[in-house]
């Protein structure tokens, strides 16, 4: 008698999910994370690094199948995905789960450059973000902490495998060969977050998301291929949760139910997610009190554990905009000056003003914040002034998460700031309508080609 693995068990798992089961509430948030991670994209690709890595995809890996977002060209549906992730991730702004991290970066891409390969319709795209984000939630939650105190990035790692899950179910694979394309996605798994001691001088914190989306579309091809992964990568002797974890415990596949696409949440600002809460703190602080900025005699940040640890999220003196955007130093110090945490607000980290007011604070552990983390990712701000008044800004839950999430109309709000001018007021509008109702189109190809201005279309026809 075969025995039953873990890979059969998310193999099935994964092909037996049907749109019909999916919850309302699933089905809302898988709207939101596609216009959400539309806008980032194009936000990402009017970056330095969002023009490179459009480059790559059209120069090296040049196809029709699928848009290189935002630009005229086209590239297959491998560059398609790694370019779309990478730039989507560059602004820091792309979705949060507070179990399995960012995930919109890896699946996004996956499904849309799938979805005008294949012609495939919402609903089916729905329904590969969905099972997805159950796999990345399920792998995310047994290793995280052991991960991260080795120094491992879940984007490269984690968002390999989920990548190849909804490439797989997108591709409509047959439950055997969903197996081998997570088994082969598993020996691809990669990515470390040296990016964070060294950012502003290297392009991986971003490269990362490129490769988790362009791994997954590669193991489900070679799956569809004839090629066969390990029936034991997930729970063998050195399977993934061996090799890359703790070890393996049987009861984290209950997770696969939970529709962890439902519990996603959003970045209305830039920067590291366990700084936006302190970015709340302190612009709720500023709602409710006028004062001074030279009259502040001291700050104090509290927040979780994961927020103000390992040493460069209280860092003081930055050197580069990269390392800027981890300090809860440099975040209270910005908005307390500018009002907001945007990427043009962190480029200004080093202003005479900011310089001098982080000097003034103090990070700390908020006990009852850290008591129900990761379901609390709040943070307290106590800004004392020099006639001894103090004055308070809390959170429990940073905005955008399930439990304070934001409002259609700061989804579009957030989508039009970062599209900008690159888009006419047109398309945006299309785009918006088309994400709106995500599940009724019959074409996920005509919402990847509304990311392309029409008159670069016109110009390369």
């Amino acid at each position: 008698m075969t025995k039953t693995t873990a890979l059969d068990i998310v193999a099935a798992h994964v092909a037996e999910t049907r749109y019909s089961d999916l919850s309302p509430l699933t089905i809302t948030r898988a709207r939101q994370v596609v216009l959400d991670f539309i806008g980032t994209m194009l936000g990402g690709y009017q970056t330095p690094l969002g023009k490179l890595a459009a480059d790559y995809a059209a120069q090296l890996q040049p196809g029709s199948q699928a848009t290189i977002v935002g630009d005229s060209r086209r590239s297959t549906v491998e560059g398609a995905a790694f370019a779309n992730a990478t730039m989507g991730k560059f602004l820091g702004m792309d979705d949060s789960h507070r179990t399995a991290g960012h995930v919109a970066s890896q699946l996004v891409p996956v499904a849309l450059a799938l979805g005008e390969s294949l012609r495939l319709t919402g609903e089916q795209v729905i329904t590969a973000l969905a099972v997805g984000y159950d796999v990345m939630h399920m792998i995310d939650q047994e290793v995280d902490k052991w991960q991260r105190e080795r120094g491992l990035d879940h984007k490269g790692q984690q968002g390999s495998l989920a990548a190849a899950i909804t490439a797989a179910k997108a591709m409509n694979l047959p439950q055997d060969k969903i197996a081998h394309a997570l088994a082969l996605a598993m020996d691809m798994a990669c990515g470390t977050e040296q990016y964070v001691w060294d950012a502003g001088a290297c392009d991986t914190k971003d490269l990362l998301a490129g490769y988790g989306a362009r791994n997954g579309i590669n193991a489900a091809i070679m799956a569809e291929f004839g090629f066969r992964g390990p029936p034991g990568a997930l729970d063998g002797p050195y399977g993934y949760f061996h090799a890359f974890g703790p070890g393996y415990n049987p009861a984290c596949l209950d997770s696969l139910r939970n529709q962890a696409l439902a519990n996603t949440g959003f970045k209305p600002h830039a920067g590291c997610r366990h700084v936006h809460s302190c970015v709340d703190a302190t612009q709720a602080l500023l709602a409710e009190h006028e004062f001074d900025l030279a009259a502040v005699q001291s700050i104090e940040v509290d927040s979780y554990l994961e927020a103000i640890t390992p040493d460069f999220r209280v860092n003081y003196a930055p050197q580069t905009v990269g390392q800027a955007g981890f300090s809860l130093p440099v975040t209270a110090s910005i908005v307390l000056t500018r009002g907001s945490w945007f990427r043009e607000d962190i480029d200004a980290y080093d202003t005479p003003a900011a310089r001098q007011l982080r000097k003034l604070v103090k990070v700390g552990l908020d006990a009852a914040i850290q008591a129900e983390h990761p379901l609390k990712n709040g943070c307290e701000v106590r800004v004392r002034l020099q006639d001894g008044l103090q004055l308070t800004g809390r959170v429990e839950h940073a905005k955008g998460e399930p439990e304070n999430m934001l409002s259609d109309a700061e989804f579009e709000a957030k989508f039009r700031y970062l599209v900008g001018e690159l888009l006419p007021e047109a398309q945006m509008s299309a785009i918006l309508d088309s994400c709106a109702r995500l599940e009724q189109l019959d074409d996920v190809g005509a919402l990847a080609q509304l990311t392309v201005p029409h008159q670069q279309l016109a110009h390369a026809s």
